[in-house]
């Protein structure tokens, strides 16, 4: 008979048992399980295997689209910044605008000379009061309510009347 294998067995003829110096060490002979428990092992693993690709899938879609998403955001938030500054920009531009027009008209350039400057027309006379009065306590109290205006020197000659006027005892 020959060494091994099935080329020398007649059919029917069953295996001869293998001894100890030829069976492998690696794998143990085993049980053969059922078909029932293999078909129900297969899908536990099926599903398990499927479950498992479908959260990777899903997973590597959140992040592929997370940090896009992300900057997509920041993008819209900078947009709204951006757009409002804009429109904060154009308001004070019109505002620069209306005093450019207003600085074009000799009336208003006239009338500024006369109040910062006090400068008068070749013919008039100019009078300051000066000391006690109506008038005085009044620009006293409009001095104290807005802060001073116009050129270094108004704003000083102002604060000369507000430091000499009393104030008035209640």
């Amino acid at each position: 008979m020959s060494s091994g294998g099935a080329a020398g067995r007649r059919p029917g003829q069953k295996r001869p048992a293998p001894t100890r110096s030829t069976r492998s060490r690696a794998a143990e002979p085993t049980r053969r399980p059922k078909r029932e428990d293999v078909e129900e092992v297969g899908r536990q693993t099926t599903l398990t295997a499927r479950a498992a690709i479908l959260v990777l899938a899903v997973a590597s879609v959140m992040v592929a689209v997370a940090l896009p998403l992300k900057i997509w955001l920041g993008q819209r938030s900078d947009i709204a910044g951006v757009s409002a500054q804009i429109k904060k920009v154009q308001a004070h531009i019109a505002q620069l605008d209306a005093q450019h027009k207003r600085w074009n008209d000799p009336g208003y350039i006239e009338q500024q000379a006369r109040q910062r400057l006090h400068y008068v027309m070749p013919g008039q006379k100019s009078y300051i009061v000066l000391g006690k009065g109506h008038r005085v306590h009044a620009a006293a109290a409009r001095h104290e309510a807005a802060p001073a205006t116009g050129p270094w020197y108004s704003q000083f000659w102002q604060s000369v009347e507000t430091a000499g006027t009393p104030t008035p005892s209640k």
